[in-house]
């Protein structure tokens, strides 16, 4: 087997072998030149010429790869000119990442006798195969055009560039795939216009039923099962969703896409699997720590779970990614405090928001406005009943532990399925677990309470009927 001229253990090579082998994606596409000169003393040595990453184009084919060696990345002489040193050299180096692989598709091509040597490198270090070009030719260029859609969609032109893609190699699964990863990306609120497009290689598929979509989980390249799950969850068909996730295995990472992460993560919260979400959260925030996003659905799952001190760590990464406490409140609002939770999640909710948010509460949600709120949600003729029990907490504990017990009882929206005998007592117990959870996080002494907390527990019960 003939060595590469640049050697294995140059930089340029070890810097993507330590991506490669950190389970990391390097830049797709890199291009570099070489020059050979010849010393008296110390033989041949090979002078470098320039690196240059290769955006937005990446080949589709073994010989796609070679062309783009031998006709100079079909530069314009314009843009050529800004990679002179790349260029203008003898050697033409050029790396292609296959990322099913995980291993390089190495070539090296010289302009002055036209001879092009391609090597596969990795996926472990000093791991190198030379190619036979012709025998290797079917499985190479399977691997690339699988690399082209992995590597990303800043590779596949648009929707008008996998519309030409499929005009050449078919309807092959990855590219209907990826034409439904795109359709998601653009046109979020129309996901039945991804399942137009998944329907061109899966007719079964419908857009209510389960069944056809539970027939795929474990079938096909992970990747495409991520774009179909992703797309399962925006139908509303969260447990196909959530079964195509996590069937992708190891394989939601990097290649897959974080997004696959986030999108497990939901569907485990909707179907109340919340270990699952936190975990699918949690490696989601650890590829996007940037992303506000993240650590708000993070704390979320952690609140519910009861991890009220980690949660502290949660709220400040989420405000180091730029995440605002109103936000979050508004959030809250929206979604924690009408959603049919148990009581208890309620409760470690009300406690931790209203001991650690009190500034961004009080404005989005202060307790006068509060009131008013859910006046309007109590049966004709309680509302004095309503405002005098809501003084009574305030004069007992104050207005902030007040306002802890409101959210924590299900006055915005109905009990949760598995409580939904609940009395009167019972939820005075929930709001009282609130209050105390709140007093802990605050270090401060729990007030008795019990006799207000039981008028407002009987009213939110007399009303919960309208949630029905």
């Amino acid at each position: 087997m003939s060595a590469p001229v640049l050697d294995l253990g140059h930089e340029w090579h070890r810097q993507r072998t330590s991506l490669r082998t950190a389970r990391q994606r390097p830049p797709p596409l890199v291009a570099a030149g070489l020059d050979m000169i010849h010393e008296p003393e110390t033989g041949r040595q090979v002078k470098m010429g320039g690196l240059a990453v290769i955006f937005g184009t990446f080949p589709a084919s073994l010989e796609e790869f070679t062309s783009l060696a031998r006709t100079r990345l079909h530069l314009a002489p314009e843009q050529a000119k800004e990679l002179d040193p790349v260029l203008n050299t003898r050697l033409m180096a050029m790396w292609a990442w296959l990322p099913s692989r995980r291993q390089d598709c190495y070539l090296e091509f010289d302009r002055a006798t036209g001879v092009q040597t391609i090597w596969l490198i990795g996926p472990g270090d000093g791991e190198v195969f030379e190619l036979d070009q012709e025998a290797d030719r079917t499985a190479l260029d399977h691997a690339f055009l699988e690399a082209l859609v992995l590597n990303g969609p800043g590779h596949w032109g648009g929707e008008t560039g996998l519309v030409r893609l499929i005009e050449r190699f078919g309807q092959q699964p990855l590219l209907i795939a990826a034409q439904v990863a795109d359709a998601l990306e653009h046109h979020a609120k129309e996901p039945r216009r991804a399942l137009a497009l998944a329907q061109e290689a899966w007719p079964d598929l419908e857009g209510d039923a389960d069944a056809a979509w539970l027939a795929l989980v474990g079938r096909g390249h992970p990747w495409v099962q991520v774009q179909l799950g992703r797309l399962a969850l925006r139908l509303g068909l969260v447990r196909p969703a959530r079964r195509l996730l996590a069937a992708a295995g190891g394989a939601v990472g990097s290649d897959c896409g974080p997004v696959a992460w986030f999108d497990l993560g939901q569907a485990c919260e909707a179907l109340e699997e919340l270990p699952a979400a936190e975990q699918a959260f949690t490696r989601y925030a650890a590829l996007r720590p940037a992303d506000p996003d993240a650590w708000r659905r993070l704390l979320g799952c952690r609140l519910r779970l009861g991890n009220l001190h980690v949660a502290d760590e949660t709220l400040r990464r989420y405000r180091a990614a730029g995440g605002k406490d109103a936000d979050l409140v508004d959030r809250y609002h929206q979604v924690a405090l009408r959603a049919r939770l148990p009581l208890l999640q309620r409760a470690r909710l009300a406690a931790w928001f209203n001991a650690r948010l009190v500034p961004a509460l009080d404005l989005r949600l202060g307790l006068e406005a509060l009131v008013a709120e859910l006046s309007a949600m109590i049966f004709p003729g309680a509302e004095e009943a309503f405002h005098e029990a809501v003084a009574a907490a305030v004069t007992a504990v104050g207005p902030v532990a007040a306002r802890t017990v409101l959210c924590a009882l299900p006055l915005h929206g109905g009990l949760h399925r598995d409580e939904a005998d609940a009395d009167a007592p019972f939820l005075a117990a929930a709001a009282a677990e609130a209050l105390s959870l709140h007093a802990e996080l605050l270090l401060e002494p729990r007030l008795p309470a019990e006799e207000c907390l039981l008028t407002l527990a009987t009213l939110a019960h007399a009303g919960r009927r309208r949630f029905l």
